[in-house]
């Protein structure tokens, strides 16, 4: 049995148009706004909002942060001068950004100097369909001090950093957090690389980017090491950095000279080198930062260190002489903190119910590699009948139907809405592959379809002669 092959593309289309919600866009940028333009700033708990723009700078949608509490959600605000605050994060899998904040009324008066058990830290999740989670409202944390930054694996732990309480770590939902480490207290920006927990600093004989730990550490007793190469005298500014590869680091300076703006730092021989800094304008620095990397070249976007009406810059690095270009200003009695280039969501798999056996064996699903943009990949099937047909089916995972009473055996659960089918012949050893190729369209990000395979087998008892494999979800990524 064989039918025609929808692309993928038209699966995933046909699992979302009729669910449609707003989205955060992989590809545009997301910056932290504070303010609303109606007062000027103060050191009072004052709303934000997440600003997204296209790269090129155009607006394209707003994202208010919640401002009280609802259910489980708590108020999100933030100091309004308080420049070391705001920072913005993108989970590793790609799924989230990551904000921090109080639990504080507006204008609370010099939030950061309140106590963390009254006005309560706290951690924002917001996923790419814009749902927003802020029940992470941790009450040991940063007290009589600023929460400055959290970053994320998968959107269940965080780790978080502020002006006196070191990295810490919590857990979605939590109060309660763990303080990793003694080393250094006072920390700015946190963020993982390639498995890594980093911090940076500017304080004692941290001037620079740092490591917690070894890994994803969640426990205290940690050390928190400066990357070799970096500063240990008293006079550099780092806040947030951006690995464009193992070996090459940007880190934003918010010094007022020419040593403000964006460093160039590269590893050679276990040690880091400065190379160069660029400068946005005279006088000007930078605080948050983010990239993207093509063909080996960086393309960097930072927001400008002017107290108020600040700007969102862009820079190619071509070399020491590459020029900014201005995006967007915050606008008057408004500033911009934290932005980050939002990349596609890592690709997953994830297998869920309960196979069932026919007479030669048990169906077994598989995926030849992660479904990503612009590549090929193939579903796969084993212990399936030699030379039969295994039967594909993809769709929307639903509550499991029991199958038993239309010829399957007890326990058979099928768990699919179904938008295509296909039989593929399997080989004498009862393997069958269902090829797909995936279109290089950042609109399938994160995209989810769910896939199961069935066996018929008529050698089975008449009332029993249909198998299923396990369920099997895959999300686009890259």
């Amino acid at each position: 049995m064989t039918t025609s092959v929808r692309p993928i593309a038209f699966l995933a289309f046909a699992f979302f148009t009729p669910f449609a919600t707003a989205q955060i866009t992989p590809g545009n940028l997301v910056v932290v706004r504070v303010g609303d333009g109606a007062a000027a700033l103060s050191s009072a708990a004052t709303r934000y909002a997440l600003d997204e723009l296209t790269t090129a700078g155009a607006p394209v949608q707003t994202i208010p942060m919640p401002t009280s509490a609802s259910g489980p959600n708590r108020a999100c605000n933030v100091a309004g001068t308080a420049t070391s605050e705001g920072f913005l994060t993108q989970s590793d899998d790609g799924r989230y950004l990551v904000s921090t904040g109080y639990d504080a009324a507006l204008g609370t008066a010099s939030v950061a100097g309140t106590t963390s058990a009254l006005v309560n830290r706290v951690v924002a999740r917001i996923a790419m369909d814009e749902t927003i989670d802020t029940s992470t409202a941790l009450g040991d944390a940063y007290s009589a001090g600023n929460i400055r930054s959290a970053t994320s694996l998968d959107g269940s732990q965080f780790w978080t950093s502020g002006s006196n309480g070191s990295v810490r770590y919590a857990t979605l939902g939590g109060t309660t957090t763990t303080q990793l480490s003694t080393t250094i207290t006072n920390v700015r920006v946190v963020n993982v690389y390639s498995g890594q927990l980093y911090t940076s600093s500017a304080t004692g004989a941290f001037q620079g980017v740092n490591s917690v730990g070894s890994g994803l550490p969640t426990t205290s007793g940690q050390t928190i090491t400066l990357l070799p190469g970096f500063p240990t005298a008293s006079g550099p500014s780092a806040y947030d950095y951006f690995f464009a590869d193992a070996n090459t680091v940007y880190v934003a300076d918010d010094r007022t000279t020419t040593a403000g703006g964006i460093q160039k730092w590269t590893l050679s021989a276990g040690t880091w080198t400065l190379q160069y800094t660029l400068n946005p304008a005279a006088s000007t620095g930078c605080r948050g930062l983010t990239g993207t990397v093509a063909g080996g070249v960086a393309t960097l976007f930072a927001t400008t260190s002017t107290s108020s009406n600040n700007a969102l810059v862009t820079v190619t690095d071509t070399g020491p002489a590459s020029t900014f270009t201005t995006l967007a200003t915050a606008g008057t009695n408004m500033v911009f903190r934290g932005v980050r280039h939002v990349r596609c969501v890592s690709a997953a798999t994830e297998t869920f119910g309960t196979a069932t056996p026919h007479s030669g064996g048990t169906p077994v699903i598989g995926v030849q590699s992660a479904f990503t943009l612009g590549a090929s990949t193939g579903i796969t099937a084993s212990g399936m009948l030699a030379n039969d047909t295994a039967v594909f089916a993809a769709g929307i995972r639903v509550l499991p139907i029991d199958m038993t009473v239309y010829g399957a055996q007890a326990g058979s659960e099928y768990h699919l809405f179904t938008l295509d089918y296909v039989g593929i012949p399997t080989d004498p050893t009862g393997a069958a592959t269902w090829s797909i190729s995936v279109p290089n369209l950042v609109s399938l990000c994160g995209g989810a379809m769910s896939w199961q395979v069935l066996q018929v087998d008529f050698a089975m008892p008449f009332a029993l002669p249909i198998a299923f494999s396990q369920g099997l979800t895959t999300r686009v990524g890259i």
